[in-house]
């Protein structure tokens, strides 16, 4: 009785510090089969809801299955965390970016304003002096056109003939006479002759009787 009865005590040492579902606890079984047959009854249980949440088939409910099945599940979670890290990071860095481009923007923008301020003030400025009538200003005297020796009076062109008719034709001179100052002068006797009738001689002949000959 001695010899058993340590055995079981021990085991029951040891077995009471384990974890049971909270509907099975109670007095713990002295027996090491009554024990195993518990335990093997808990990882039936567990593996079935292990089942339950990866959602398999009623034909993979073996325990080597669910296994691999979790394992498998665990390297894709895995893969999956560290994409999302990477992808994390890179995020990260673009936000700093878009920070900064959006602050360099804002800068540009504000400098911007300042300008199109000053522009603004100086158009009114402008409008509102021209707006102004200036009553000091003298009227603007009147200017005459340069007089250039191309612009004088031309008169019209003659052709040849014109041209050398005004040659040939005695020149006239026309002399003002006061009538007061003639009456005043002394009449002079004019010394004009008139010219006396000539008449041909046989000298005048002698040219034809040569063309004659």
């Amino acid at each position: 009785m001695s010899m058993d009865s340590e055995p079981d005590v021990s085991m029951e040492e040891v077995t009471g510090n384990r974890s049971f579902p909270a509907g099975k606890k109670g007095k713990v079984p002295r027996r090491k089969a009554e024990r195993e047959k518990l335990k093997r009854e808990q990882l039936n249980e567990l593996f079935l809801e292990l089942a339950s949440a990866l959602e398999l088939s009623q034909t993979n409910t073996g325990k080597a299955s669910i296994l691999c099945e979790t394992t498998r599940l665990l390297k894709d979670l895995l893969t999956q965390i560290e994409s999302l890290k990477k992808d994390n990071v890179a995020l990260l860095s673009e936000s700093r970016y878009v920070t900064v481009e959006k602050n360099e923007l804002r800068e540009e923008t504000s400098v911007l304003e300042n300008q199109i301020g000053k522009l603004q003030g100086e158009l009114e400025s402008r409008v509102a002096a021209q707006s102004i009538p200036v009553l000091n200003v003298p009227p603007p005297e009147f200017q005459q056109p340069p007089n250039f020796p191309g612009d004088s009076f031309r008169l019209p062109a003659l052709d040849a003939s014109a041209a050398a008719a005004m040659q040939r034709a005695p020149a006239v001179f026309v002399v003002p006479i006061r009538p007061d100052h003639v009456q005043g002068l002394p009449m002079t006797t004019s010394n004009v002759r008139k010219p006396h009738a000539r008449y041909p001689t046989a000298a005048d002949s002698w040219p034809s009787q040569l063309l004659g000959e």
